[in-house]
């Protein structure tokens, strides 16, 4: 549970500082930027502990990377200035674990035992409790019908990209090799960078180029910010623990990044929690608790 619970704090960091890149540079431009950034710091970090691009499961790996780098995070960044990054966190991590468990029993054959899901579904109940928007005001703005869909893409990459993944550490196992997390991490960024360059291309032909020097001095703090904790250390941790557990048991952990971004909306935004959100933080936790029993 260790590296799912760990994927969960670093992604909620970059949920946030996804949030502030994308009203500096734009979706596209972010993504792109911090997918080249992370892209980098991976080379560097597997250059010393990982075995680059090779392996049984290589094509699963870029597979993976495809749909969740690049599909995933374009629904995210895409979802994040319509909604915000609390329901697009809610969007996003909720319906990948269900939509997860629902694919690796499709595909793998690999159904979640009667208490594993009813663990799951508690995680997801308390998360979405915890996020009930105040009056509708986060559905208020323009554009939220497509944020709605852009969410759902977002958590179809992500549980996709998730159960590629399970696919491929499982070849290599059976093969009697190890899968490194930070190669496969590598792997999985260079193949969606080439999406986030596709779409970085397009964005800028059609609405022309963003003053980075401006831009970088107002947000690259927080563009470097995203990079570390969301696609190189949060996504290490997360296939650590996709190596070692079935989408159907880190899916619901990760899906408390939500909760985890109440605190820093707070410190950051002065967004105070409601009690709906301390309780469904409670029913979250004894959720992960039961979940962590049974791993």
């Amino acid at each position: 549970m260790i590296p799912s619970l760990l994927a969960m704090a670093l992604f909620a960091v970059s949920s946030v500082s996804a949030r502030r890149s994308v009203g500096v540079f734009g979706p596209a431009t972010a993504n792109f930027f911090r997918q080249v950034l992370a892209v980098g710091l991976l080379v560097a970090l597997v250059a010393a502990l990982g075995s680059g691009f090779s392996g049984p499961s290589l094509g699963w790996f870029l597979w993976s990377g495809i749909v969740g780098y690049g599909l995933g995070d374009a629904g995210v960044f895409l979802a994040l200035p319509r909604l915000g990054s609390r329901l697009t966190s809610l969007m996003t991590q909720c319906l990948a674990a269900p939509i997860g468990a629902l694919l690796e029993w499709a595909w793998r054959g690999q159904a979640p035992g009667a208490s594993q899901v009813a663990a799951g579904a508690t995680i997801l109940a308390g998360v979405s409790l915890a996020l009930v928007p105040r009056r509708g005001i986060e559905w208020a703005g323009p554009g939220w019908r497509s944020g709605i869909v852009f969410g759902f893409l977002a958590a179809l990459g992500q549980s996709g990209g998730a159960v590629l993944s399970r696919h491929g550490f499982e070849l290599a196992r059976l093969a009697g090799q190890e899968a490194h997390p930070m190669t496969v991490t590598l792997q999985r960024a260079a193949a969606g960078l080439v999406f986030g360059a596709l779409w970085f291309v397009g964005a800028r032909m059609r609405s022309g180029p963003v003053p980075l020097r401006p831009a970088l001095a107002e947000g690259g703090g927080w563009l470097l910010a995203n990079a570390l904790a969301g696609p190189t250390l949060g996504v290490v941790c997360y296939q650590w623990a996709l190596a070692r557990h079935p989408v159907s048991e880190v899916l619901p952990v990760v899906a408390m990044v939500p909760l985890a971004v109440i605190p820093l909306a707070w410190w950051l935004e002065g967004e105070r929690p409601t009690r709906l959100s301390l309780l469904g933080g409670a029913v979250a936790v004894a959720g992960v608790a039961a979940l962590s029993r049974q791993s």
